[in-house]
């Protein structure tokens, strides 16, 4: 049950991301909600992927599994990432709103940093949505793979197939 919080949170965030950098001005406000979900998600794929390592030792080992093991080991740095291009681009407006002084303020002022957190943000929204859903799909092929749908006159059946 665990794996659908990163399947469902991680696509939530990279769209909601991408939304920020759209509407710029969303950024102060939406911005340390949207942080605080991306804290959410980074913390329920740590704990999906371990849940997904306790359970590879207990199942078939196949190249399926094998390949969704790395992928989902990959999922975490992935998602941090994701969560830190998220910041990046939320603190500084978060910061020049409150009207701070400092590094955050600076930044918020600065084109250049601007311009790399934007492009950061939208590459890494695509890449962690992407991910997961690769992640996702072998997933769902390692474990029904082998399952065919058996239709009879009593209802529909899942059986194994014998390979």
């Amino acid at each position: 049950l665990l794996v659908h919080g990163p399947v469902v949170l991680v696509p939530l965030v990279a769209l909601l991301l991408l939304a920020l950098v759209v509407r710029r001005e969303w950024r102060a406000s939406v911005g340390p909600w949207v942080v605080l979900l991306g804290i959410v998600m980074v913390g329920l794929t740590v704990i999906a992927a371990g849940s997904g390592e306790d359970l590879q030792a207990n199942v078939r080992d196949t190249a399926l599994v094998r390949h969704h093991a790395e992928l989902g080991s990959a999922m975490r740095p992935i998602a941090f990432a994701l969560l830190v291009a998220l910041v990046l681009l939320v603190a500084p407006a978060w910061a020049y709103r409150r009207g701070g002084p400092g590094a955050l303020v600076r930044l918020a002022e600065s084109r250049p940093a601007g311009i790399v957190f934007v492009v950061l943000a939208v590459v890494m929204s695509v890449l962690a949505t992407y991910w997961i859903i690769q992640t996702g799909h072998s997933g769902a092929e390692s474990v029904w793979h082998d399952v065919r749908i058996v239709r009879s006159g009593e209802g529909t059946k899942r059986s194994q197939n014998s390979c």
